[in-house]
């Protein structure tokens, strides 16, 4: 369970090639599906997965400064991440339709409590890449800075959307315990009750 764990903290889903590089790519156009980036049933911006725009021809790549290759590469790494992130949070939902029910088992219990720890190891790395882009944009002249924010607002805001997830799975798991804690309170006062019946006649 460790090593599965651990896995799934180093494997890197897919990575967004235009996140953050003000309409410049460094790497050479890549044919794409229809689909880009992460997906959250539509809810996620397609900003980072560069809004289907066509990227420039590779005559205008010599003009992306070293600074703006630098910091789009670390929205590159923030992408891939959220994407873990989200992955890890859909196999924890997964995990949490099973618990307190006929189908819960001590294997799933565990796993369910390892698959919490991973994604809060995967969730403190965002928000350390997050704090780490957001020192950089300080750093910037307020022409660079600009089109960075832009991305990294939206990547932020992705980030929260599944961060919220992850915890009302949380809550639902923790309201399903109290559900199931209750009815078998229920049953052992039945049980109670009928000893007593059975005394008295």
């Amino acid at each position: 369970l460790t090593n599965n764990s651990t896995s799934l903290i180093n494997t890197t889903i897919m990575s967004f090639q235009d996140v953050g590089r003000g309409g410049r790519s460094t790497r050479p156009p890549q044919r794409r599906g229809p689909q880009q980036g992460y997906s959250t049933g539509g809810a996620f911006s397609t900003a980072a997965a560069g809004n289907g725009r066509t990227p420039p021809s590779s005559s205008n790549y010599n003009n992306t400064n070293t600074t703006t290759s630098s910091n789009s590469s670390g929205y590159d790494q923030i992408s891939d991440s959220i994407v873990q992130y989200q992955k890890n949070v859909g196999l924890l939902e997964r995990m949490s339709l099973k618990l307190h029910t006929p189908d819960e088992t001590p294997v799933l219990q565990t796993q369910y409590t390892l698959q919490i720890d991973v994604i809060n190891q995967l969730g403190s790395r965002i928000e350390s890449q997050l704090a780490a882009a957001d020192k950089r944009l300080g750093q910037m002249s307020r022409v660079e800075a600009a089109g960075c924010r832009t991305t990294h607002v939206k990547l932020n805001r992705d980030y929260r959307m599944v961060e919220q997830k992850f915890k009302n799975v949380q809550l639902d798991v923790r309201k399903k315990k109290s559900l199931a804690e209750a009815k078998m309170r229920e049953r052992r006062m039945e049980e109670e009750r009928r000893v007593l019946e059975n005394r008295n006649h």
